[in-house]
C-alpha cells in the first residue's frame, strides 16, 4: 500500500474516529432496546394490579399485544445493533489489516523483532471485542439508570437500595480491573514470545531433528508457555472470584429489593405488582455490571492490542512521502554513511563513501562481520542510515516509494526464501499480471531457464511452502531469476553462490555478465574470491570501514602487496 508509517498511524486513528458514528448509533439502539425492556416489568405491574382486580379480559389482551409488540421491537433493535457491531468489526478489519500487514513486513525487515502476524492478531483481538458480548454490556451499562429511575418512581427506598447495589458492583469492577490487568497483559506478552519461539523452531526443524535439539528447544519454549498459562490461570481465578462476588451482590440486591417491596406491601404503601416489577427492574439494571466483569479479560486484551499497534506505528522509522520518480539509470552513491542496529550504539559501518556508475559491477568483500550485508540492506532501502545518505541517481533510496523503487531493483538476500506457489509466481514477484515472456526473459537472463524446464511442470511447478520441494541451490537460482525480473537498473546479490555447485557458479557468472551488457548496476556480496573475475570494481570492508575501493586490478594488487589476499583465501576457501 502506498502509505508511509505516519500515514499508517493516521489511518488507524482515522479508522477509529470513523467508528465513533457507528458507536453513537449503537448507543442509540441500546437506549431504545433498554426502553423496550421496560415492557416486561410494566406488563407484570399492570396485569397484577389492574387486570386481576378488574377481571378485564379486554385489558389483558390489549396489554399482552402491546408487550409482544415491544418485545418484537426489542429483538429487532438488538439484532440491528449486533449487525452494526459485526459490520463495524469487519469494516475495521478490512480497512486496517492490509495496512498492518504491510507495516508488519516493513517492521520485521528493519527490526527483526515482531512479525506481521502479531499485528493481525492484535487487529483480530480488537475486532473480537467489538463484536463480542463485552461491547454489548458496555453499551447497555449507561442505560441502567433508566431502570434505576423507574425504581425510584415505584418507591424511593427501592431506588436507594438499587443505587447502593450499583455502587458496590462498580467498585468490584474497578477492583477486578486493578487485580487482573497486570496478569492478563503479562500473559499476553509471554504468549506472543512463546508463539514467536515456536515459529523460529519450526523454521529450524531440520537442524533440531538432525542434532537432537528437540528436548532443549521444547524446554525453552515450555518455560515461556508455562509462564503464560500460570498468569492466565492466576487472572482467571481472580476474575472468577470477582464474578462470583458480583453475582452474589446482584442476587442479594434483588432479594433486598423484593424484601423491601414486601415490607411496603404489608404497610399498604406498594402494590404486589409494583413489588414484582421492582424485582425484574433491579435485575435488569445490574445485569450489565455482572456481564462486563465476566468479559473484562477481552476488554483488557483489546486495549493492550490497540496500545501495542499504536506504539508500533509510532516508533517505527518513517519513510518520507515521495512522488513516483522516473526510471533511474543506476548511478549509486554512498555519502558518509553510518549505521548502527536498533538498540545498539556501536556502528556496524561508519564513514562509508563510494560511487558507482550505471552498469558497474562491484564486488564487496571482506572478513565476517565487516559490514558487507549491511551495505546490501542499505543499498536496497531496507535499512535507514543513522547518518549520511545512500542515493540512486540522486534520490535517497530509503525514502523512495517502495512500489516505485522495487520496479528498478533486484535483490537476492543471503537467506533465500520463496513463497508457496509456482516457479512463475516466484520469479514474477507474485505479480499475477506478469506475462510468460517476462518470466522466461528473467529466467534466461539468470541462466536458470533450462533448469526450470527439467522440473516436472516447468514454470507451473508448485514448489510448496518456502520452496521446500527445491534444493538449496535451486532456490538460490530461482531467487536470482526473481532479482532479474522486470529489467531492473540495480541488482544486489548477497552471497549469491553460497549454495551453488560448479554449474550454478558458471551460470551466476554469465548472468552477471549478461546484466552488464544491459547496463545493470550490480553489487555482489561474497566470501569467494572467484567472483572478482566478473567485477569492475572492488570494495574491501574491514571492521565496518572501507579498507580499499577502486578498480578491480588496482585493489587486488594492493591486497597482494599488503598480504591480505592470501588471508582472505585461507578464510574463504
Amino acid at each position: 500500500m502506498k502509505v508511509n508509517q505516519n500515514e499508517k498511524l493516521l489511518s488507524l486513528k482515522k479508522a477509529l474516529n470513523a467508528c465513533k458514528k457507528a458507536f453513537y448509533y449503537s448507543l442509540l439502539f441500546s437506549f431504545i432496546s433498554n426502553l423496550m425492556m421496560l415492557a416486561i416489568p410494566i406488563y407484570s405491574l399492570q396485569v397484577l394490579d389492574r387486570v386481576i382486580s378488574s377481571a378485564s379480559i379486554e385489558t389483558l389482551v390489549m396489554l399482552t399485544l402491546v408487550a409482544f409488540l415491544a418485545l418484537t421491537c426489542l429483538s429487532l433493535i438488538q439484532g440491528v445493533r449486533s449487525f452494526v457491531m459485526i459490520k463495524l468489526g469487519s469494516w475495521l478489519d478490512k480497512r486496517m489489516s492490509p495496512v498492518l500487514f504491510a507495516h508488519g513486513i516493513a517492521n520485521s525487515a528493519y527490526k527483526r523483532t515482531i512479525s506481521s502476524g502479531q499485528h493481525l492478531q492484535d487487529m483480530a483481538s480488537i475486532k473480537n471485542f467489538i463484536t463480542g458480548q463485552a461491547m454489548s454490556s458496555l453499551l447497555d451499562a449507561p442505560w441502567s439508570m433508566i431502570f434505576i429511575i423507574f425504581l425510584f418512581f415505584i418507591h424511593p427506598a427501592i431506588g436507594i437500595v438499587s443505587i447502593i447495589g450499583g455502587v458496590f458492583l462498580f467498585i468490584i469492577a474497578i477492583m477486578n480491573e486493578f487485580s487482573t490487568k497486570s496478569a492478563i497483559e503479562s500473559a499476553g506478552e509471554h504468549s506472543i514470545k512463546s508463539s514467536s519461539y515456536a515459529d523460529t523452531a519450526a523454521r529450524n526443524a531440520e537442524a533440531i531433528e538432525a542434532m537432537g535439539m528437540l528436548e532443549n528447544v521444547t524446554k525453552i519454549w515450555q518455560e515461556s508457555n508455562t509462564k503464560s498459562m500460570i498468569l492466565q490461570e492466576h487472572a482467571g481465578r481472580k476474575s472468577a472470584i470477582y464474578s462470583s462476588i458480583t453475582r452474589f451482590f446482584r442476587l442479594a440486591v434483588q432479594v433486598g429489593v423484593t424484601g423491601v417491596g414486601a415490607y411496603y406491601v404489608l404497610q399498604a404503601q406498594m402494590s404486589v405488582g409494583a413489588m414484582i416489577a421492582a424485582g425484574i427492574l433491579v435485575g435488569r439494571a445490574l445485569a450489565p455490571f455482572e456481564t462486563a466483569i465476566g468479559s473484562w479479560k477481552g476488554f483488557i486484551s483489546a486495549r493492550k492490542s490497540l496500545k501495542r499497534l499504536t506504539q508500533s506505528l509510532e516508533h517505527s522509522p518513517v519513510r518520507a512521502s515521495s512522488i513516483e520518480l522516473p526510471e533511474p539509470k543506476g548511478n549509486i552513491s554512498f555519502e558518509n554513511v553510518y549505521f548502527a542496529p536498533m538498540g545498539t550504539k556501536k556502528p556496524t559501518i561508519s564513514a562509508v563513501n563510494f560511487k558507482l556508475n550505471a552498469g558497474d559491477v562491484l564486488a564487496v568483500i571482506g572478513p565476517s562481520a565487516a559490514g558487507k550485508s549491511t551495505i546490501a540492506k542499505l543499498l536496497t532501502g531496507v535499512w535507514q542510515p543513522a547518518s549520511g545518505n545512500v542515493r540512486m541517481d540522486g534520490a535517497d533510496v530509503y525514502n523512495w516509494r517502495r512500489d516505485n523503487f522495487g520496479k528498478y531493483v533486484g535483490y537476492l538476500p543471503q537467506d533465500v526464501e520463496l513463497f508457496a506457489g509456482t516457479i512463475k509466481d516466484n520469479i514474477s514477484r507474485m505479480n499475477s499480471d506478469a506475462t510468460d515472456e517476462e518470466v522466461i526473459e528473467a529466467a534466461q537472463l539468470a541462466n536458470v531457464h533450462e533448469l526450470i524446464l527439467r522440473l516436472p511442470e516447468d514454470y507451473k511447478t508448485n514448489i510448496g511452502l518456502d520452496g521446500m520441494t527445491l534444493s538449496a541451490g535451486q532456490r538460490q537460482r530461482i531467487g536470482l531469476a526473481r532479482a532479474y525480473f522486470g529489467n531492473p537498473k540495480l541488482v544486489v546479490l548477497d552471497e549469491p553462490n553460497s549454495s551453488l555447485d560448479n554449474e550454478g557458479d558458471m551460470a551466476l557468472m554469465r548472468a552477471i555478465q549478461n546484466g552488464k551488457k544491459r547496463n545493470i548496476t550490480t553489487v555482489i556480496i561474497s566470501h569467494r574470491p572467484a567472483i572478482l573475475q566478473v567485477a569492475d570494481k572492488v570494495l574491501l570492508m574491514s571492521e565496518g570501514k572501507i579498507a580499499d575501493f577502486g578498480d578491480r586490478d588496482t585493489v587486488i594488487n594492493n591486497m597482494r602487496e599488503k598480504g591480505v589476499l592470501p588471508k582472505l583465501k585461507a578464510v574463504q576457501g
